[in-house]
Parts: C-alpha cells; structure tokens; sequence
C-alpha cells in the first residue's frame, strides 16, 4: 500500500476527481439507460463529452452483460482503466468539434451535386469579383516581362545603356540587369508582408486600393525615368503596389468563392499573369525596330491601365465576409454575402454566413492566433512550410529564365524578328495549358497536377542540357534550346496553378491574410536571388552558360519533386473546416482526401475496442 505522505496533495485531489467523475458517469448511465443524448461534465479543468465511455458503460448495464450493480458501481476503483478512456474522450473533443463545424459545411456549402460550369453560370458576381480580385496577377505578368522586351529595343539599350566593341551594339550592364530585377521583387515582397498587416486592420478593400495608388505613382517614375536610377526607384514604387495587390487578391478570392469554384478562382493566378505576358508581348513586338523612346514609353503607359482598373472597380466590390466576421460586423457579413450571391432576401444567405461563423469560431476555439509569429507554431508550421514551398516552385522550375527568354535569345543569336515569334508561341502555350488547369484539376486534384507539370519542366530542361552539350553548336542545337525553353511555359498552368490554389487554402482563416503575405515575400525574396544571378549565368561577358543552364534547372526541378510528395497534401473538394480537422489530427500528407472514408472504416473498430478495454478495467 502506498503512503499518503508519499503523494502530493495535487496527486490526492486528482484521483479523488477521477473516482468522482467516472462514478457519476457510470451512475447516470445505469439509472438512465434509455436517455441517448450524450451528457457534458467538468473533468480536470476540462469540457468532456460523455459519448464514448459513458455510453459504452451504460449498454453493458442494461444489456445484462454479467455485471451485477454492486460491481458496476465499483469499477472507477479500477482507476487506470477508466481514466485511459476518458483521457481518450478528452483527446476527441477537438475532433468532435469539427465534425459539428464540419457537417454545417456540407449541409450549407455547395457539394459536387454542381459541377464546374454549372457553379460558374449560378455565380456570376463571384466570377467577375474574382477576375477583379486576379488584376495583380496580371499586372504583375505585364511588368515582369517588360523589362526583357525593353532590352530587346535599340533605342532602350540606347538610352539606358553603353556602346560594347566586341559584340558592335549597345549592351546594358549585367549589374544593372540584376538590380532592375531584384530590387524591385525584393519590394514585391515588402508590398506583400504590408498587406498582410494592411489587410486584417483596415480590410482587403483598403488593400487594394493603397496597392492602385501606389503602382500609379511607381509607373509615372518610370514613365519619366532619364537615368538608370531613376528606372530601378519607379520599378520598385510599383513593386510595392503589385505585391500588395497579388496578396490581398489571393487572399480574398479564397474567402468569397464557392467550394467548387475555390480552386479554379485561385488557379486563375497564373492564366491572369500569363495575359499579362501576352498583352506585353502584344505591344511591344510591334515597336521593337522604332528608333526613338516611343517605343519603350508606350509599353510603360499602357501600365497604368490595371491600377486606374482597381481603383475605379472597387468601389463595386463587397469586402470579404470572412473579414467583417472576425471583425463582428454580422450584418455587413450579411449585405456583403446577398452582393456576392445576388440575393435580395437577408434569410437566404444565413446558411452561408452561420457557415462562416461556424469556422472563425472554431479557430477561436482552438487559439486565438494573430501574429506572423503563430504562423510558426504548432500545425500551423507545417501549412505555413506548404505555402513557402507553393510560392517558390515557380523559380524552381525556371520562371525567372522564362522571363529572361527575349533577352536570352538574342544573346545566343537568335534574331529579333524569330525571338518575337517564339516568345508569343510559348505564352500563347502557357495561356493554353493555364486553360487545361482549370479542367484537369477537378479530375486529376492539385497535388496531381503539380507532380505532372513539374515532371515536364525536369524533361525539357534535360532536353535542352543535352542540346546545348553537343561539342560542335550549329542553328539547330540553337533553335532545340529556344523550343524547349518556350516549351517549358507549358508548365506554367499545371505546376503552379494549382501550386497555388493549394497556398491560398491550407492556412488557417484567422491567419489567411498573414500567412499569403508571408508566402508572397518569400515567393519575391527568391525570386530577387533568381534574379542577381540568372544575368550573370547567361550574359556573354559573364558566365556564358547559354543553353546549359538547363542542367541547373533540371537538377532544382527534381528537387522539387522530392518536396512535392513528401510535403503538398490534395485539398480538392475539401472545406475550409476539413482542411483544418486533418491538420489538427495531424494526416499524413498523402492521405489527405481519403482520410474521411478510413476513419468511418475504423470507427466501429474503435467502438468494440472501447468495450474490450471498459471489460477488462471492470474485469
């Protein structure tokens, strides 16, 4: 027999409570055996939910399983026993509650019973609200390759440039290359860590339109620019508003979107870039052999069209239901859902916005997380680490040489006239395979998709390895790199699509805005270390790799693979609340869609082991 002195009076008042509470449970069980409805106590500080033992031991006493009163009534003296169930009952009440929050999904939320086209037709505000939402991605497509198209005109390189002997034209420095490029995703970045901030104080409304004013007063600078620095301050003033504008569009279309159109209005990231590449493309081809600074200064003010287009349309769009939510503004949540809905009855929404509450509540419930630090903590870490990996798969598989492909080119002696044609060939095959997308991932899944289109990228860069390998270079080995490097923007739409549908999904609601803002400034970090080291890897008076840097890209694409099946879980078709239950329980990553079908499968498993191990506590 143990002594009292050699327990602490804490250890004393634990077991006390312990016999207390599983004698109430089993008591209540045995005089009320007809009552079904579970039960609720106070167990060691906490809410526990008495559908699992209680209810266990109420069926064996009615059932007459052997077990007279007198015994029954002398189990809680078998303390390990019982104490392991409710301790398991306490370790299901997280989980319990999301089954709630989770059935309120699938009663409220659109399920498969629409498809695609059918969600698309039924929600037309949502639709345009969410091409609105995608102007950052375009306008961010339309800047980032303006620069190579500018250094592809004369008069460009004429004025921002020094005249080179050895090749006889005008070159601009590899170091300023680098700089015109990096800073200015580097401020991206910031743009996108303010907007976070931004966002959850003053909403994704306000975001907006700070991003509009800022791209206008950016471009203007550059419109204006006479020196090199006076281009690299405009390029990064509008850097500042295209970060804020890419992140607060994710984070927004994430919020508004129905279930089955979630994916695709997140996928549309890439296909708005990929306009933006076209519209560029589109113009400037057109100017490249005008001598004089018309030709470069028009492309810079037809910019100033997607800010002028966001700061007139938001006085149109509804701000983000989700947002007012968490800020208590029920009603605005309401008139906000009838806009997006285009329902002129306050009822008809209170399904859709119960389903909100529903979710913000529960991470209430969970923890009241608001910092970037809780991005860090907990199972939030591991969807914060997906939405770092989603946001730099685009430099892994070559967007920044991509984007450097005009330039490139003509570098390798390809002529101004064919690099025009090649480079609109490849983003009319980004703005096709970006189309295949939206489709395939409501068949194939995101994880699918990003597997297969980084694949390809790792097949084409070794093609174009081998192609620039071969000991003597002729026209053909020099027009098989160019193919395949346009080749690769078929990658654009399968790899990084859903790459980022899966970034604007798997973070928590009350941590959405901050942890897009978070993925946005690593996805613009890395780009701005892509960006110093590209020019130097290729230019002629540098690193002169040409064709070569295939092999490069091919090894960071494997790389990529590895992270993919290790760390990218699917979330196709899976609601916010879902998404949340498998990361609290912690699934593994590839059994992410099937892990509600196996935990149905083992549930009765679970019930009759419940009851071996209450028999044999008893026994």
């Amino acid at each position: 027999m143990i002594g009292l002195s050699n327990l602490s009076w804490g250890a004393v008042v634990h077991l006390v409570h312990l016999f207390t509470s599983s004698f109430l449970i089993i008591a209540a069980r045995h005089r009320r055996p007809s009552v079904e409805k579970e039960t609720r106590l106070d167990f060691c500080g906490e809410r526990v939910e008495c559908g699992g033992a209680g209810k266990l031991v109420g069926e064996m006493t009615r059932q007459g399983s052997g077990y007279p009163m007198g015994e029954v009534l002398f189990v809680p003296l078998r303390i390990w026993g019982i104490g392991a169930i409710l301790r398991r009952e306490i370790r299901n009440d997280k989980r319990r509650h999301h089954t709630d929050v989770t059935a309120q999904h699938h009663q409220h939320i659109q399920t498969d019973e629409d498809g695609i086209l059918r969600t698309i037709v039924k929600h037309p505000v949502i639709v345009l609200v969410s091409l609105y939402a995608n102007l950052g991605a375009l306008m961010y497509g339309f800047d980032n390759l303006s620069l190579s198209l500018c250094l592809s005109m004369g008069a460009f390189l004429q004025n921002f440039g020094h005249f080179e002997s050895s090749t006889s034209g005008y070159v601009v420095p590899a170091y300023w290359q680098s700089l015109w490029n990096a800073l200015p995703q580097f401020t991206t970045g910031i743009g996108a860590w303010t907007s976070g901030y931004i966002s959850d104080r003053f909403g994704r409304r306000v975001s907006f339109i700070v991003s509009g004013l800022l791209s206008v007063a950016g471009v203007a600078v550059v419109y204006t620019a006479k020196s090199n620095g006076q281009f690299l301050a405009g390029k990064m003033v509008n850097a500042l508003g295209l970060g804020m504008a890419l992140t607060t569009g994710q984070t927004y279309v994430s919020e508004i979107a129905p279930l089955k159109l979630r994916g695709v209005a997140l996928s549309a990231y890439t296909m708005s870039m990929n306009i933006g590449y076209l519209v560029a493309a589109s113009i400037a081809f057109k100017r490249v052999s005008i001598p004089n600074e018309s030709a470069y200064k028009v492309l810079f003010a037809a910019e100033w069209a997607w800010p002028a287009a966001i700061l007139v349309a938001i006085f149109l769009i509804p701000e983000s239901p989700y947002y007012l939510v968490r800020k208590n503004k029920l009603d605005d949540a309401r008139k906000s859902l009838q806009k997006l809905y285009t329902s002129k009855d306050p009822q008809s929404v209170q399904p859709l916005l119960d389903v909100i509450s529903a979710t913000v509540s529960h991470e209430q419930y969970i923890g009241k997380e608001s910092s970037f630090l809780d991005c860090f903590k907990g199972v939030n870490w591991r969807r914060t680490r997906i939405v770092l990996y989603a946001n730099g798969i685009p430099q892994m598989i070559g967007a920044t040489f991509i984007s450097n492909a005009p330039y490139f080119m003509i570098v390798a002696g390809m002529s101004s006239e064919n690099t025009a044609m090649m480079v609109e060939l490849g983003i009319g095959l980004a703005i096709i395979s970006s189309a295949f997308t939206f489709w395939a991932m409501t068949v194939f899944g995101r994880r699918s998709m990003i597997m297969g289109g980084t694949i390809l990228a790792a097949v084409l860069f070794f093609i174009m390895g081998v192609a620039s390998s071969v000991p003597s270079q002729s026209s053909a080995a020099l027009w098989c790199t160019a193919v395949t490097l346009q080749l690769v923007w078929l990658t654009i739409g399968p790899a990084i699509g859903p790459a980022m549908s899966i970034a604007g999904e798997v973070s928590a609601v009350r941590l959405r805005a901050k942890t897009s803002a978070l993925g946005f400034f690593f996805n613009y970090f890395y780009s701005t270390v892509w960006n110093v080291v590209v020019p130097y890897m290729f230019n002629p008076d540098q690193g002169n790799l040409a064709g070569k840097m295939g092999w490069i890209f091919l090894a960071t694409s494997l790389i990529t693979l590895v992270i993919i099946w290790f760390e990218f879980p699917d979330s196709k078709d899976l609601t916010f609340a879902e998404i949340d239950e498998r990361f609290e329980m912690r699934v593994k990553t590839r059994d992410f869609r099937t892990w509600r079908d196996s935990m149905e499968e083992k549930k009765k498993e679970n019930e009759l082991g419940d009851t071996r191990e209450i028999e044999n506590a008893a026994a």
